[in-house]
């Protein structure tokens, strides 16, 4: 089975995120993330990916475990990390930034939750609620094209 990472890192009352230029959700804010190669750990993917999409450098044990999460759509299994940004963590880049994957801005957290946005990913509500909660849960997603149908806690 495949891996992917997804990072929520999140500084003071905003999260990262990345305005998608390719497909699936092309045009959707999405935490950032990718694959995870072979041989290597999801926490040095998680720092690879955040570093490769935005410049942050950050290090491997930066991030935590919130969740483990399948779709019904593909073969993946995929980890929702968490990093929470100290001022110190990252020199302080302009943001938005427009890279090759998208553009790249801190948003409020509040904003990305608010069930009258659009312009995210409708699972990023679910992961993004368990860490202003202080929860984890395991899910399965059920997607019908893009659009979020089920979740399913597994735990």
């Amino acid at each position: 089975m495949k891996k992917a990472v997804l990072c929520f890192v999140i500084y003071k009352d905003q999260v990262l995120m990345i305005n998608r230029n390719k497909p699936p959700f092309m045009g959707l804010w999405n935490a950032l993330g990718g694959k995870v190669k072979k041989g290597e750990s999801i926490f040095e993917a998680g720092a690879r990916e955040v570093f490769e999409e935005s410049g942050i450098s950050l290090k491997p044990d930066s991030f935590t475990l919130l969740s483990n999460f399948t779709w019904n759509y593909d073969d993946e299994l995929g980890y929702a990390l968490v990093c929470s940004l100290k001022e110190k963590d990252f020199e302080k880049v302009n943001y938005p930034q427009s890279l090759s994957e998208g553009i790249v801005d801190f948003k409020k957290i509040d904003w990305v939750i608010d069930a009258k946005n659009y312009g995210v990913i409708p699972d990023l509500r679910v992961f993004i609620s368990d860490i202003k909660n202080g929860e984890k849960h395991d899910y399965h997603l059920v997607y019908d094209n893009e659009k979020l149908i089920e979740v399913i806690k597994k735990n």
